[in-house]
């Protein structure tokens, strides 16, 4: 009996794989994985920013059009080339260094051996980043009220109590019921609000101003009435956080994976479900199942009942995540 030929397997060193590649063998052509395998199992740093440099420059031209997506796409200015490229390292770097290196131990986290298409991820990593800098008004110039981030927490937390009260009440709260309500709220609600700076004071309800430096009399203005108190918790919680967004893309790649033939409609993932829903946790805010689907713009029933289900899926891990927290 005659033995036929098998075809030669795909060899690492063909797409420039490190030796120690763990890649998904369908996703080893794939767009720029090669050059960021190199990179992500090279534990020397001096080496790693060489790989990394030779990156950029081989691939100009593609990240060139990543980028202008992206600057399209989030309204930056198409002629501040600079800015753009900034916001598209620093959502490379991320990527490298949180998502897709191995939490312990060598190798890459299994969100990038799946992955197949770098190029799109990078792009919404990269608008991401544009939309957290405008959220925080470091866009267009308004981050500098002094206490900012501490005081949109708070009013943001004080405008919901305030809408509350006036569903329970069918009146509009004086300011010493709103602090008094908006207190016992947070107190019943948060594991430690004086912690999280979000217990209110009548001071509070005062509109913040921007103080010009050149103002001798600044102790007139009302912006430097209330003090800013920084969240000590939402390092740790922001930590606890991405490691659920990384497991959501772990599972999106999953069933990306396990998919055996290409659906009719864009299916909608569970990762960009968790980014909506905790855009504003800072603030003490999560996003509700359909405000998770205006800003999607979903209207298929289908892919509506999708969100719904990512969000389950996504409660289940928040809450393993967040275990320790009821036991404290």
């Amino acid at each position: 009996m005659k033995t036929l030929p098998l075809a030669p397997p795909a060899t690492r060193s063909a797409t420039r794989h490190h030796r120690r590649c763990e890649c998904d063998r369908d996703t080893l052509r794939t767009p720029w994985k090669g050059q960021m395998c190199q990179i992500l199992h090279t534990r020397d740093q001096e080496a790693a920013r060489a790989l990394l440099d030779d990156f950029l420059l081989e691939n100009e031209a593609e990240i060139a059009r990543v980028i202008r997506r992206a600057q399209r796409i989030a309204h930056l200015d198409y002629r501040d080339k600079d800015t753009a490229l900034s916001y598209f390292g620093q959502a490379l770097m991320k990527m490298v260094d949180t998502r897709w290196r191995a939490k312990t131990g060598a190798g890459t986290s299994q969100v990038f051996n799946y992955s197949r298409n770098l190029p799109v991820i990078l792009e919404q990593e990269t608008r991401y980043f544009v939309r957290e800098d405008r959220r925080r008004g470091l866009l267009d110039g308004t981050a500098g009220v002094p206490g900012d981030s501490a005081h949109d927490r708070k009013a943001k937390a004080l405008a919901r109590s305030r809408q509350l009260f006036q569903r329970e009440h069918s009146r509009t709260p004086a300011d010493e019921e709103l602090v008094e309500f908006h207190n016992a709220r947070m107190r019943a609600t948060r594991k430690d609000p004086a912690r999280q700076s979000v217990l209110a004071t009548a001071e509070d309800l005062r509109s913040l101003t921007a103080v010009p430096l050149q103002d001798p009399d600044l102790l007139t203005e009302p912006g430097l009435v209330s003090e800013d108190t920084p969240d000590l918790g939402l390092p740790e919680r922001q930590q606890r956080l991405e490691a659920v967004i990384a497991e959501c893309e772990r599972k999106d790649e999953e069933r990306q994976f396990a998919r055996r033939r290409a659906m009719k409609r864009q299916p909608v993932q569970m990762a960009t479900v968790a980014r909506i829903y905790l855009a504003d946790h800072a603030q003490g805010d999560l996003a509700t199942r359909q405000e998770i689907i205006e800003t999607l713009g979903v209207t298929e029933r289908a892919s509506q009942r999708e969100v719904g289900s990512h969000l389950k899926e996504i409660m289940v891990l928040l809450r393993s995540a967040f275990w320790s927290y009821n036991r404290s």
